[in-house]
């Protein structure tokens, strides 16, 4: 039975753009429709009119934020209050990220965000996309976010398996050589990404090992030339983490492993776009190259940022990345839109649960006001989890 009706909002998906509405069972969407609603008991109507609607976005890299460091010795308070400050910016679902450490504190804190979420909403989503609507019945209503609390439906382990020429801020005493056994002695099931430098092992044993066991696998923090990622990426990975920095400068005689990502079809770069990390210029130049559909934008949000003057992760929020694409030209915002919700999503295979507004998926939204592009709602699991004044509940029916 419907639950909630967001009524007569602009959708913005990555595959349609249409006014409509948004019917809500429970906390899956039951369909788009027009139309008024027919006064079914208990049904919630949320006036969306004059805004825009969108799926949930999702970060791929977050370290952390004002509330806590990832990095370090995170509290469950602390990864609650992360996980709150995510939704209330748009962000429906994210990563939590763990860069290079001793292999004791990287699994000890894999255990931590396990047990914190991350296992529950893994295999909630994996379940909703192998087996429909019925898996929530299956593994239980742990989709749920009345404390609004965004998803965080795997791990990314940014190292320890990087380049020693290329740390960036990773400890250069916990970066370890790549290899399958290291890499088989530190993965979980929970772990859905990995940054690493394919240089370390030619052969790509660690990449085919990564891809069997269901782990996404990006280049990054890497020192690699051409010829080397490109055979990366025929091995397998698909993806280049935060993509200009921490590699080799794009060189007309030596075009490194930028250049390799930029021509490869089947490679989505993920950019920080903040102004900061890569010039505008050159953000538009990558979109022009890879297309709306091959750029994934992320923060590497983290609890230092940029608030002290370094790169130590950015300061930024997803939807204040969507609105700077925007502002710059780079994009359309329909085009960022699909940057921060179907692509990531995608990258994961987990397309078919969330990072689009259809009939089964995941009632994660986001409301946004038309003009300004400031957030006014998000809806959780079927659930307003978040609001300002415009956008607000109307009245029970």
């Amino acid at each position: 039975m419907t639950s909630l009706i967001v009524m007569g909002g602009r959708l913005v998906t990555p595959l349609e753009e249409r006014c409509t509405s948004i019917w809500i069972d429970g906390q899956l969407i039951e369909r788009l429709a027009d139309g008024q609603p027919a006064g079914d008991a208990g049904c919630t109507v949320l006036d969306a009119r004059g805004c825009v609607v969108t799926p949930g976005l999702f970060d791929l890299q977050v370290n952390g934020g004002p509330e806590g460091n990832l990095w370090g010795d995170p509290t469950a308070t602390e990864l609650s209050a992360l996980r709150r400050a995510m939704a209330a910016a748009g962000v429906t679902a994210f990563l939590p990220t763990l860069i290079t450490a001793d292999t004791a504190h990287l699994r000890k804190n894999i255990g931590f965000l396990s047990r914190q979420g991350v296992a529950a909403d893994r295999a909630l989503l994996r379940a909703l996309a192998a087996g429909g609507p019925g898996a929530l019945t299956a593994v239980g209503q742990t989709v749920a976010r009345a404390d609004g609390q965004a998803r965080m439906p795997g791990i990314h382990l940014e190292g320890p398996f990087l380049s020693p020429a290329r740390p960036g801020v990773h400890p250069p005493e916990w970066i370890k050589p790549l290899s399958a056994a290291a890499v088989e002695a530190l993965i979980t099931d929970d772990v859905a990404l990995m940054t690493l430098a394919p240089e370390q092992e030619p052969d790509g044993e660690a990449v085919r090992l990564l891809i069997a066991r269901g782990v996404r696998v990006s280049l990054g923090h890497s020192n690699a030339d051409f010829q080397t990622a490109r055979r990366a990426f025929d091995q397998g990975a698909t993806l280049m983490t935060h993509t200009f920095n921490a590699l080799p400068p794009l060189h007309h005689r030596a075009p490194g492993a930028v250049a390799a990502a930029l021509i490869d079809p089947q490679v989505s770069c993920c950019l920080i776009p903040d102004g900061l990390h890569v010039d505008p210029a050159v953000i538009e130049l990558v979109i022009k190259l890879k297309g709306a559909a091959r750029t994934i934008l992320v923060t590497d949000r983290a609890q230092i940022g940029t608030s002290q003057g370094g790169l130590v992760g950015s300061s930024m929020s997803l939807d204040q990345a969507v609105r700077n694409m925007v502002s710059w030209g780079a994009a359309t915002f329909a085009q960022a839109i699909r940057m921060a919700t179907w692509n990531p999503a995608a990258a994961l295979g987990l397309e078919r649960s969330i990072g689009h507004l259809a009939a089964g998926k995941l009632a994660d939204l986001v409301i946004w006001d038309e003009q300004s592009l400031s957030i006014k709602q998000v809806i959780l699991g079927g659930r307003p989890v978040w609001a300002q004044d415009r956008c607000r509940p109307g009245e029970h029916r």
